[in-house]
This record gives structure tokens, sequence and C-alpha cells, in this order.
């Protein structure tokens, strides 16, 4: 194993690493050997440079990635889950709970950017370039570390720290970021205290509503999607103000609602198609009408074969009601949805939990 102590005055003076122009002929060659697999011929080559010159942080990267190669058969300790907020207040921290399962000893709520451990599951969310200084000194005390990523719906969020994590579990699917086998994408799920233990699903017969929606009309397609719902009668609407504001129903009135619904029109958001709404349809039992948009259909690319119906318009998901309603196969659709989400879930865990011990596995 290779050691090197860095002084506080280093690494203040250290930047981050741009692009490998930037490297010197000695970290190229050093990174030869790292690439050739010749680990322990690196390790050695970058400590030299690290002695000429103990503040450059790129080979202090390479080093502790030839420290994580050495090491990939250790049997590493239990996992910290860290919250960099308050998960009492976090939409997800249900969600992630199930998906989670089993994956950590310890649960703290650090919310500081300070608390490190051998082995960290460290929810985040809004990452600008302040946060990044936390990852990379995890990485650099030799931490291993997965970075569960959220809310990161527009893309705009800062994915400098990904560069220093083991692994990164984040929702909202990215095109880009899917070509990285680092990168694992989870679904919204639903809001926390949404979900109920032993309910019984009400079939499409004994449900007071045909349709119903609940939240913010102003986004996007919003409007659209209900003036094509309200000629469908046997409907209800409750409009809000805004996002998670005081004139919204409560969870439980929330859940009630979706209790009583036979189809949710899912639109999107300001700019993500996804939203919570369409796993708290599922979760309810409901059938989601989900949103494509030309040459992206955002829902099969994150969640695969999946029996939602998918639109282009909303004239086109009015539409799809009344065909099912006529044909009366509005309860085969929607225990078909219902089946379907009951097996997707611990799918989703599997695969999430499998994500991560392969990622803390391949260091």
């Amino acid at each position: 194993m290779f050691h090197l102590f860095i002084g506080a005055k280093n690494q203040s003076a250290m930047r981050y690493p741009v692009s490998g122009s930037a490297y010197s002929d000695e970290l190229r060659a050093a990174i030869g050997l790292f690439e050739s697999g010749l680990y322990e011929q690196a390790g050695i080559q970058f400590l030299a440079i690290l002695q000429k010159n103990p503040g450059d942080r790129d080979a202090i990267y390479f080093l502790r990635l030839v420290e994580r190669r050495l090491a990939r058969n250790q049997i590493l300790p239990a996992a910290t889950l860290i919250w960099q907020f308050d998960p009492k207040g976090s939409w997800e921290r249900d969600w992630l709970h199930t998906l989670l399962a089993g994956t950590w000893e310890k649960e703290v709520v650090d919310n500081t950017w300070s608390q490190l451990a051998p082995v960290m599951i460290v929810v985040d969310n809004r990452l600008v370039e302040a946060k990044v200084d936390y990852y990379r000194r995890a990485f650099e005390a030799s931490c291993r570390v997965i970075l569960v990523h959220l809310s990161d719906e527009t893309f705009r969020d800062d994915h400098s720290a990904y560069r220093y994590c083991d692994g990164v579990i984040r929702n909202y699917h990215s095109e880009l970021l899917a070509d990285s086998s680092r990168t694992h994408f989870i679904p919204l799920g639903y809001k926390a205290g949404f979900a109920r233990d032993a309910h019984v699903l009400k079939a499409t017969a004994d449900r007071k509503y045909l349709w119903s929606f609940a939240g913010d009309a102003k986004k996007l397609t919003r409007k659209t999607m209900l003036d094509a719902m309200t000629p469908l009668g046997n409907g209800f609407q409750h409009l809000t103000s805004g996002f998670d504001t005081d004139d919204a129903l409560s969870i439980d009135a929330y859940r009630a609602l979706l209790d009583e619904t036979v189809v949710v029109p899912c639109p999107g958001g300001w700019s993500n198609l996804e939203t919570f709404r369409v796993y708290e349809a599922l979760e309810a039992g409901c059938i989601p009408i989900v949103e494509k948009r030309p040459g992206f259909d955002y829902f099969t690319a994150l969640l695969g074969p999946h029996p939602m119906p998918t639109v282009m318009t909303w004239a086109e998901g009015a539409e799809v009601i009344r065909r099912l309603k006529n044909a009366g196969e509005l309860e085969t659709l929607r225990r078909a949805c219902s089946d379907w989400w009951r097996a997707a879930k611990p799918a989703m865990a599997q695969s999430t939990v499998q994500f991560l011990q392969q990622a803390l596995r391949r260091g």
C-alpha cells in the first residue's frame, strides 16, 4: 500500500485537474503504467512525482486509484449512510430506504460536508463547485464513496464530484451520463409517507373518479392536459399555486384521492418529464399516463418495457382513456400496471444494491 501525508497547506494550494493535455510527461508515463495494469510500478512513479511536488493533485488522484486497484479483494467495513441535508424534509427518504435497505450499518445527518467514514453512502443534492472539496477530501483520505445524487432535474448541477466517487446513484435519467458504468439511475419514487403497508387496492369499478389531478397547472403541458381531460367527465381537480405550497393536499388526502382514482395523467414538470406523481399513481394502483417527446421516450429509457400508456399529446391521452373505457379494458390495464410495479420495486432495489456492491469491489 502506498501512503502519503497531505498537509493542509498543500491542500489549499492544489487545483482540480482540467484535462490530460495539462499533464507533464512524467505524469503521462506513470498513467501509462497504470493503464497497462502495472499498478505497483505506477504507484512508485506517482510517489516520485509527489516527492518533488507534494501539491500535485493529479498525482494524488492517480495514486489513490492505484491503492484501490491493489486493494480490490480487501474486505470493506460496513457503510455509513450520510445525509447532507435533513432527511425529515426529503421526499425521497422512504424510497431510498427501500432501495438501499441492508447496505449500511449506521445512519447520520451531517449537513456540514465534514464527516468522513471508511465506506460512505452520501445522500446529497444541489451539487455546486464548493461541495466538490468534500468528495475530494474523502477520496484522498482513501474513503470509499457512493454518492446518491438527488434533485438534478435540469442537469445543471456540478458533476465534478463524480470523479471522486466509486459509484453514483442518481435520479433523473441522463442520456449523457448513462454512458458511464459508474452511474446507476433510479426512479424518483413516491413522496415520503405515501406508501401503505398491506393496503388493499380497489378495483376500477369501486373507484370514485375516472381521472384526477392535484398540483400546479402552470407548468408546460398541464393546462393542455386539463383541457383534454375535463370533457371526459367524472374527474377531480385540486389546483395549487405552486410546488409543495400551503394549498397542496396533505399526503394522506392525496393518497385518499388516488385510492379513488382510476387514471392519473402525469404531465412533466418545468423541464423534466419525470415526476413523483407517476410512482404515486402506481403505488395507489392507478393507471399513470406519461409523456414522451419526438425521439425521446424517457420512461422506457429509464424503466425498460412498461405497461403505462405513453403519449405525445394530451388529446391522444384523452383518446386512450375513452378507448379503454368503451372497450371495458380499464381494469385489465390497471391490474397490469399494478402487477408490473409490484414486481419492479424489488427488482429495482436488487439492481441498486448490486451496483453499489460492484462499485465498491471494483474500486
